[in-house]
């Protein structure tokens, strides 16, 4: 132990001599190491910490399909809930919905994220309540009174914590409810968001099975796989189907599908960090790559020292074991640092505006992350930092003495190892480079997309009425009378709603007959949007064709229908589509088509445009299933949108004052987190990149210049025999210049074949542009030729007369 700690000592006097080295190798290592942890946080967050949940890693959610239409996640109606719920293959089975309630009489009226479940909610997930207790069986029946479990996040902020709220009463929607139970801090289930659960009644004998609303969750028994179950599931599909003939015709291809709890959660998160993985992981390699290289370079440099202490009786063993400390000293050092740039960069960035963490319990530097942080400074230190040190320890007196600490042109043999180890950095940087600047242009190209309306000063809010209180036809005065107010304060331009924003990730769709036509719902289908006749002003969606919605028309029934040109175009293509009639079923009134819209980007920029048509929201019910109480309010003003926020919740309040605005938001803000899932690996990969483009020209540098000092003499040899300047110019940066091209080379190819698994990724651009590989190629070689550039100009000016006496 005396050994270890006199080592230790050792190698902090020899890293405190040389303190640039030290400097230039710690934060090095500290960026890539750094990088690597923040990567990995994220990582372990998404993949392999275990989800808050007990029963976790049995839990699956179970989804209807149907092939045909590309649909693999349908809700059930409740025949199929009741029917799944009998396999044998759960311990427990459940059904819940997601929405909304207004929480009233403390405060100001807030409206909140709820989710009502079926009996076994809390069971599938296996947790128990913080305080309080779950719910009981006999609060599922049909009349029993209402009660509630909150979740941590509003008992905290809403009720202070308050332990003794448990038995109180708390209005929902207007309506008294008891509240049994608060749950875990860790517990968000079925999203983050959610702050209140309430039973959800389902009549054993109900046949309601047109009505898609629930979604399915169960854990598996411990005995029972993946496969097993879905093949029972699908046998219980199949006995649904013979009891419902009727409903069910036509609908070959209908399947079950069972997704892991964890799959479910983090969607398309997935491939973004296995992308991002790979490029912190080449980050990583070009800095512990360029830290070998200055310790190489180190060794060298104190061939004389190790020699003589080797001359003096020290073992081999003995001159590994110290330079091999000072190289795992360094690593650590880095590592160390580096911890504390990735606990920056988790607060400076925030993982959750990008990809979905906070159902897995978010993004956090904990004893894991620490783990690996150690773990990944040791490897990396032995691994690079061993070969230095075996070389160091080789050293031999009698060739030490001879040379005089120089070899010509600095030792070719070790500057073609060092050579190498800069080629192996430049070949990584340039994949990095190929995959940040394929990105970029990607991103630009979605930035640069025709999203069909104007998103510039316009401020969104979403508004929901009760329906104890509101029928659709006060519900439908209600709106008009709101729309009327806002569009007579000062500032607002225009005013509109619709049920769902576009890019909101939810929109509702109806199959629909043409005139004159067979039926034919499995191709007629289209998005259906409830809107207010100023709506399309509003949102600056231009019209084409026809008109658009009249006010006199929102004071009856919908008896006309607008479409976006996509319908139009596929439905009656080379014809005027305006005067044309569809309707959305047998049995219901025709509408005419009055007019044609642009297309708008509904789905998404990088989303084609589906078919889409415009009804009127009216005090009339719809034969589609749109919840008519729930409406965006768009407001399109003169002024900066957001301060037109307050205004618009002082006269809600006048109307009603228990009701409360949320999702408010800019639509500018909308369109940029459609793409935020683009923007954050483009972000991370292009910093990555430029991390490693900044090591690469320092690894050029560094290299050239400890030649050109080892080579001083021969330099001066060369001069005094009459070599010009600039045959000493080119012979360095020659040196430079051929590993540009060599790594370059390398790189390229490397990146032709990695860059495959970023196409689904890519939007209109091809994996292998030959624009953006021009482009990196360029930029990388003029990064090093600047790099070599300033140790082959000092080698120029080398005074033969002194570089002759040097030694």
């Amino acid at each position: 132990m005396n050994g270890l700690f006199q080592d230790l000592s050792y190698a902090l006097r020899q890293l405190r001599k040389k303190p640039g080295f030290t400097v230039v190798a710690v934060i090095t290592l500290a960026l890539g190491i750094g990088a690597t942890t923040t990567i990995y946080s994220i990582v372990d967050s998404l993949l392999f910490r275990p989800l808050p949940y007990p029963n976790s890693p049995r839990i699956v959610r179970v989804w209807n399909t149907f092939a045909p239409r590309g649909m693999m996640e349908i809700p059930a109606s409740e025949p199929e809930f009741l029917e799944y719920r009998q396999s044998d293959a759960f311990a427990h089975f459940a059904g819940f919905s997601t929405g909304a309630v207004t929480l009233t009489g403390s405060g100001d009226p807030l409206r909140v994220a709820a989710a009502w479940g079926t009996s076994d909610l809390f069971q599938v997930m296996g947790t128990e309540p913080l305080l309080g207790r779950v719910f009981t069986q006999d609060e599922f029946q049909t009349g029993h009174g209402q009660v509630a479990v909150l979740s941590f996040g509003i008992w905290q902020n809403r009720f202070g914590s308050n332990r003794e709220i448990i038995g109180k009463t708390v209005l929902l929607n207007g309506q008294s409810c008891t509240v049994v139970g608060v749950m875990p801090r860790n517990f968000s289930f079925p999203t983050n968001d959610v702050d209140i659960w309430q039973p959800l009644p389902i009549a054993p004998s109900s046949a309601n099975v047109g009505n898609h609303y629930l979604n399915l969750v169960g854990d598996l028994k411990p005995h029972v796989n993946r496969q097993q179950a879905t093949a029972e599931m699908r046998s219980l599909l199949a006995r649904i189907e013979a009891k419902y003939p009727n409903y069910y015709t036509g609908t070959v291809g209908l399947g079950v599908s069972l997704v892991p709890l964890r799959e479910q959660m983090i969607g398309n998160s997935r491939r973004i960090v296995l992308v991002l993985v790979a490029g912190v992981g080449f980050m990583l390699l070009i800095a512990c790559t360029n830290v070998a290289s200055l310790l190489l370079a180190r060794g060298e440099d104190r061939w004389r020292e190790l020699a003589t202490r080797a001359a003096l009786g020290a073992t081999r063993m003995r001159i590994l074991n110290q330079v091999l400390i000072e190289n795992l000293l360094l690593f650590v050092m880095g590592g160390t640092i580096g911890l504390g740039l990735a606990f920056a960069a988790l607060k400076f960035i925030s993982a959750g505006d990008y990809l979905d963490v906070a159902q897995v319990g978010g993004v956090r530097l904990d004893l894991r992350v620490l783990a690996f942080t150690a773990t990944a400074s040791l490897v990396t230190g032995l691994f690079f930092g061993l070969f230095p040190a075996l070389k160091a320890s080789r050293a031999n007196v009698s060739d030490a003495l001879k040379s005089g600490g120089r070899e010509m042109l600095g030792g070719r043999h070790q500057t073609r190892g060092r050579g190498l180890l800069v080629m192996v950095e430049i070949a990584f940087s340039l994949v990095l480079l190929a995959g940040a600047g394929l990105m970029m242009r990607s991103l630009a190209k979605l930035l640069d997309v025709n999203l069909g309306f104007k998103p510039q000063n316009v401020i969104t809010m979403r508004l929901s009425v009760p329906e104890s209180s509101y029928s659709i036809a006060r519900t439908a005065s209600f709106y008009r009378q709101l729309q009327e107010r806002v569009q007579a304060l000062p500032g607002v331009q225009a005013v509109g709603i619709a049920n769902q924003l576009p890019m909101s990730h939810s929109a509702a769709n109806a199959s629909f007959d043409v005139e004159g036509r067979p039926s034919n719902s499995d191709i007629n289908v289209a998005d259906t949007q409830i809107i207010s006749p100023d709506y399309f002003r509003a949102m600056g969606i231009p019209l084409m064709e026809g008109r658009f919605f009249s006010d006199e028309e929102a004071n009856r029934a919908p008896a006309s229908v607008i479409v976006n040109d996509a319908l139009a175009v596929k439905i009656w293509p080379g014809t005027d589509p305006v005067g044309k009639r569809i309707r959305l079923g047998p049995g219901y009134p025709w509408f005419p088509v009055v007019g044609v819209v642009a297309d708008i980007k509904n789905r998404g920029p990088n989303v084609a445009t589906k078919p889409e048509m415009y009804l009127l929201h009216t005090g009339q019910p719809f034969q589609i299933w749109v919840d008519l109480r729930s409406m965006t309010l768009v407001v399109r003003t003169f002024i900066e949108p957001e301060q037109m926020v307050n205004a618009v919740r002082s006269q809600l309040k006048s109307m009603d004052p228990d009701l409360a605005l949320f999702k408010v938001s800019t639509l500018e803000q909308v369109v940029s987190s459609s793409v935020s899932q683009t923007r954050f690996p483009t972000i991370a990969l292009s910093i990555f990149a430029g991390i490693a483009l900044f090591l690469s020209a320092i690894g050029v540098y560094g290299v050239l210049a400890y030649t050109v000092a080892q080579s001083r003499h021969d330099i001066g040899v060369r001069l005094a025999l009459g070599a010009g300047r600039g045959q000493i110019l080119r012979l360095f940066l020659g040196q430079g210049v051929r590993w540009a091209a060599i790594g370059g080379s390398a790189g390229i190819a490397a990146a032709l074949i990695l860059v495959r698994f970023m196409r689904s990724m890519l939007f209109e651009i091809s994996a292998n542009d030959p624009e953006i590989f021009f482009a990196v190629a360029a930029v990388l070689s003029v990064v090093v030729l600047m790099a070599g550039m300033i140790p082959a100009l000092r080698a120029t000016k080398v005074d033969p007369m002194v570089a002759l006496r040097y030694e």
